[in-house]
């Protein structure tokens, strides 16, 4: 899944907000199997209807523009507990937490990292890694992908719990 471009989000955007929710951010990936997942969120948390209203309504859009070419489907859905990280001020929001990104080219000849994001200036983005004391500061157009990492009672996920076990 890639980013949907700028252009895209602009046109989606205002739709999402006059439906009530915030945009958090999109996703497309094209093909036979073509998928567009827009993510949303309000202050009391999404629901279906949510999601509902704001699919509806954004069907209307992308009907009548058609950004995409060929068939593809649209999912509207909560950003969820690992949730994804669109723009250097998603990662100012999370100071604090835990994170896991994947860079576009490698820094200290590593792509991917999760760690602890620490500080946030501007478009620069700062990871504090857990049994390191390096701290590695990269500018968020470096950023292939984000999430946030969701740790049950101080236990990763079970997704990650049976990698690491592997």
């Amino acid at each position: 899944m890639q980013k949907i471009p700028e252009s895209i989000e602009a046109l989606l955007q205002p739709v999402v907000e006059a439906a009530g929710c915030a945009w958090v951010g999109g996703e497309f990936r094209g093909g036979p199997d073509g998928l567009l997942r827009v993510y949303i969120d309000t202050e009391a948390g999404v629901t279906l209807d949510d999601c509902t209203k704001v699919s509806d309504a954004l069907s209307g859009v992308l009907d009548v523009e058609d950004p995409f070419p060929g068939f593809y489907r649209l999912e509207v859905s909560s950003p969820g507990v690992e949730r994804p990280m669109f723009r250097a001020s998603d990662f100012a929001l999370f100071i604090g937490q835990k994170v896991h990104v994947r860079l576009h080219r490698p820094l200290a000849q590593r792509r991917r990292f999760e760690g602890i994001v620490s500080a946030v200036d501007g478009e620069q983005i700062s990871l504090s890694i857990e049994g390191d004391q390096d701290v590695f500061t990269f500018p968020f157009s470096e950023v292939e992908r984000a999430n946030l990492v969701f740790e049950f009672g101080g236990q990763k996920n079970d997704r990650q719990a049976r990698r690491s076990a592997k």
